[in-house]
């Protein structure tokens, strides 16, 4: 929804893109992206309570280069980027990068274009510009459009005897002579849902402007961004052509944000920043919801009305200043101090109505958040306004020690913090609500290592995070149809995570490199209590499973390069990942629980390249999931509508592809 906000932080150079922008983000142009775990917050503008990925888009350096990919597959796949960069001055330098990116799409639809298909285009400009001999100022502009249908769905099963199915198909479609729904659960590359109602369209453009100065042993950086987003998307569910269940979104966001820093210069024995940063997001939200299209113009019962309509507008707002010190204590011992101070502010207004009825969805009267007003009349409909202020102090102290010139140790405590949210969804008056903020104390050690001539690189650490109120999507899809359809953010007063990660990175012979990680993670609640909208009382949460949450996961990497004399070289490549269990369901009670499960998998991808002896050619020839893996990554069921949908993995598929750089 529009007020949600992802633990982990996602930066396109140096600028926070919010997670209503990141569905028009595209990886391309990149030289490096960094990963962060923990609380971030002490070195950059915007704070992150579970880490950071930070990209940075490649930058001119003045030279003149062009390089050009194109890439063909099955489905009809046809992908083209290309890279140019050129001095404009002595002291002024672009570049312009492209992709654009079709398909037929993976999943045959009886009705109209393919599932899974691709159809976009994305262009990033850059000017870099030294004016002075103290004075840089970088600028980038990129663009994005998307216009396709979502990622292929999947009904696992339908109960035609649920209180809405049984509604719906006796009301509406037994007149008609039809009946619905079909599960495709044993062709899921196949679809007989309704086409229109599964789209994905999304042009998102955004601007960010550096300018860095240096001045007596001082860095003074000002980081200037700025992102536009509109977006149009619709999920089908029923996988059938009537219109039984489907929900649609609608989003129109802008976000502007300032961050100044400044630090003093490397290699002295005390290092220190400061920053301060501004972040101003305002956003218009339009979602629909549909179960049983016709069912009240058949039977006029408003409670069977389940055609929902939610205009949502909110202003956000987060202020914050932080510092980051290092005191080199000897040449081996660094201390670091570090704190942040945030304050966010929301501003939600939610005008809601049942189409077909006309009527509202929540029922003019008071509410028990205080920072919302009373549900009033508006119309057919009905509105209510919340507004609340949230701020925190979020210190940082770690130690680092350098073992041997080869092995630096560490250990952390960390503060990490998430303002509070609005109940994006709610299907009655009781249901409006504000979860309170996330706080958390992150505890890390760990050790990272450059061995055998630097040949073999071994990193390991083990984490322990003690959560306080975290927010969590409280899905009740074994209650009612109303309390199902709810989105209610709320807290777990205690709840725990721990566990150890391990990567590694070795040149066993000349031309070959491995690199592998394995992680492990093991989530609790300690105490989780929730109001169950469907009786007003509290229930106990404890014990269900954290959803989406994989205990284990793996990963391997192995690329060779074979050199062919004065004729070029071959490079063969192949990968692994690894998932263990995962549940996408944490209603236990829930007819779908079991099939919201996807059991430990594996994909694998491989692919050899030849490479000319210059240096500017490349052929290659790949496969994505070689083993044809097809298994569950998310989901979503309920019990009153009587269906489970999924999505699945894609299938293996095999692309050829010719680049080219000057």
């Amino acid at each position: 929804t529009l007020n949600s906000i992802s633990s982990t932080g996602v930066f396109f150079d140096e600028v926070y893109v919010g997670a209503p922008h990141l569905g028009g983000a595209q990886m391309f142009d990149i030289e490096r992206v960094e990963v962060l775990r923990g609380p971030q917050g002490t070195l950059f503008g915007k704070n992150t309570i579970g880490g950071a990925i930070a990209v940075t888009t490649r930058k001119p350096t003045g030279d003149t280069s062009f390089n050009a990919e194109v890439t063909g597959g099955e489905d009809n796949f046809l992908s083209l980027d290309g890279y140019l960069e050129f001095p404009i001055t002595d002291a002024l330098a672009a570049s312009a990068a492209f992709i654009t990116r079709h398909s037929d799409g993976w999943q045959k639809r009886d009705r109209g274009d393919d599932a899974g298909n691709d159809d976009m285009w994305a262009a990033r400009t850059h000017l870099n510009a030294d004016f002075s001999d103290t004075w840089n100022s970088h600028l980038v502009m990129d663009y994005t459009h998307i216009d396709q249908n979502v990622y292929p769905q999947v009904l696992t099963d339908f109960d035609p005897t649920a209180p809405l199915a049984a509604a719906y198909n006796g009301a509406v479609l037994a007149p008609r002579g039809e009946t619905c729904c079909e599960p495709n659960i044993d062709d899921i590359d196949r679809s007989s849902a309704l086409n229109e109602l599964d789209k994905d369209q999304n042009d998102t453009w955004g601007i960010s402007w550096t300018n860095t100065w240096e001045m007596d042993g001082l860095t003074f950086k000002s980081i200037t961004g700025y992102r536009d987003m509109d977006t149009e998307s619709y999920r089908d569910a029923d996988n059938d052509v009537n219109d039984y269940f489907s929900v649609g979104s609608q989003f129109d966001v802008q976000q502007f944000s300032q961050e100044f820093l400044l630090s003093n210069a490397s290699g002295t024995r005390f290092d220190w920043l400061v920053g301060v940063y501004y972040l101003k997001e305002d956003g218009d939200h339009v979602s629909d919801v549909t179960v049983g299209n016709g069912l009240f113009e058949a039977n006029g019962v408003v409670p069977l009305d389940l055609t929902l309509n939610y205009d949502r507008t909110q202003e956000a707002t987060s202020y914050a200043a932080f510092f980051n010190t290092t005191w080199h204590m000897t040449n081996r011992a660094r201390l670091n101090v570090a704190a942040r101070y945030t304050y966010d502010e929301k501003d939600l207004d939610m005008f809601s109505v049942k189409r077909a009825s006309q009527t509202p969805i929540l029922i003019p009267g008071p509410t028990s958040p205080d920072a919302c007003t009373d549900v009033v009349a508006d119309g057919n409909g009905s509105r209510v306004s919340c507004s609340e202020d949230w701020d925190e102090f979020s210190p940082r102290l770690g130690l680092d020690y350098d073992i041997s010139d080869d092995v630096m140790g560490y250990a952390s405590i960390s503060g990490g913090f998430r303002s509070g949210v609005y109940n994006g969804r709610p299907t009655a008056t009781a249901q409006v609500s504000v979860a309170d903020p996330e706080t958390l104390l992150s505890y890390e050690v760990g050790f990272k290592s450059q061995l055998w001539s630097r040949r073999l690189q071994i990193n390991g650490a083990l984490f322990y995070n003690d959560y306080e109120d975290r927010q969590f999507l409280v899905n009740r899809t074994s209650g009612s149809a109303d309390t199902a359809l709810a989105l209610v953010v709320d807290n777990a007063a205690d709840s725990t995570l721990w566990g150890g990660e391990l990567e590694f990175t070795v040149l066993p012979m000349q031309g070959l490199t491995l690199t592998g990680g394995l992680s492990y993670i093991d989530p609790e609640f300690k105490e989780f209590e929730a109001v169950d909208p469907g009786t007003g009382e509290l229930e106990d949460l404890s014990d269900r499973p954290f959803a989406a949450v994989p205990e284990w996961t793996a990963n391997l990497l192995a690329q060779y390069v074979y050199e062919l004399d004065n004729a070029g070289s071959l490079r063969l490549r192949g990968d692994a990942s690894y998932k263990s269990d995962i549940f996408y369901s944490d209603d236990e009670a829930s007819n779908s629980f079991d099939r919201l499960h996807a059991g430990s998998y594996t994909i694998f991808n491989a692919g050899v390249s030849y490479i000319t002896a210059d240096d500017k050619w490349e052929f290659g020839v790949f496969g994505r999931n070689l083993g044809d893996t097809r298994e569950i990554r998310g989901g979503f069921g309920v019990d009153a509508f009587g269906n489970t949908t999924v999505s699945f993995t894609e299938p293996r598929r095999f692309f050829v592809s010719l680049k080219y750089r000057s």
